[in-house]
């Protein structure tokens, strides 16, 4: 499992860290022509210039995130490669899980890197003096109550468990386009809107085409037995629930990759 990560890892890092590297230079550019002086070259034309490439890297970070996410997916395990990959003495879990838990480190490190650049950008504005400004509230809200690390550890749960539950989505649909005989990448598209659509349906169903009947009692009566809970638990239980409701999917996307990738492949 762990020659696996390292494998995935150095894949996806000679990709990505040279345009992160890229991004952060860029955005160091931009903070220094911001300067009244560097405003006048020019009429600011090199300025203009420079913020398009910055925004430009900021779109292809994610862009190229998204791409690499599904290309070592698809090549790896589902193209020509998978002939050598599932050779080696490793589980079908292993492989799917080296591959979510890459993706995953490779989302978070795109998000902090553009956060960070985007900071480097606002330097000589105000930005640095909110983020200030938000992280002392937040220490002092921290102070007056602990839960607030406990939100905080909780939302960030959340945000991992909704990547990984995405990843996996993407993952059953290329799995799925690929038990066509012709034109898997396109089965795949078509899978993704398929599977979207009907999620769609089915949570609008639940929340409107029921919401008069069983679900209704349901509510009341959750609303009856929470009565009188502190509202720190409340606030708890209702970050817990939403990683329950976000797992839930993921798994069963996992589920269903896991079982096309041990029974169903067609390497051919």
């Amino acid at each position: 499992m762990l020659k696996l990560l390292k494998y995935e890892w150095k894949a996806c890092a000679r990709i990505c860290l040279p345009l992160y590297g890229a991004m952060l230079l860029m955005s160091i550019i931009n903070a220094l022509m911001t300067t009244d002086r560097a405003q006048d070259i020019m009429n600011g034309i090199p300025t203009a210039i420079l913020a398009m490439l910055f925004f430009a890297l900021l779109v292809a970070v994610f862009v190229v995130t998204a791409v690499i996410l599904i290309q070592r997916f698809y090549k790896n395990l589902l193209g020509d490669e998978g002939y050598l990959m599932f050779t080696l003495p490793v589980t079908v879990t292993q492989h799917i899980w080296s591959k979510v838990i890459i993706a995953v480190a490779i989302c978070c490190l795109s998000g902090i890197v553009a956060a960070l650049s985007i900071s480097i950008l606002g330097a000589n504005t105000n930005l640095l003096w909110g983020i200030s400004m938000v992280l002392g509230e937040f220490g002092r809200s921290v102070a007056e109550d602990p839960n607030v690390l406990g939100y905080l550890f909780e939302g960030i749960l959340l945000l991992v468990i909704s990547i990984i539950s995405g990843v996996l989505y993407l993952y059953l649909c290329m799995a799925l386009g690929h038990l066509a005989k012709k034109h898997r990448v396109l089965m795949s598209v078509v899978w993704y809107f398929v599977l979207s659509t009907a999620a769609q349906f089915l949570l609008t169903f639940v929340l409107f085409g029921v919401a008069d009947g069983p679900m209704e009692t349901v509510m009341t009566a959750l609303a009856n037995a929470l009565n009188g809970v502190p509202q720190q638990t409340l606030v708890h239980g209702v970050l817990l629930g939403f990683c329950v409701a976000a797992a839930i999917p993921g798994a069963i996307c996992y589920a269903g990759t896991h079982y096309i990738l041990q029974h169903k492949l067609n390497l051919e």
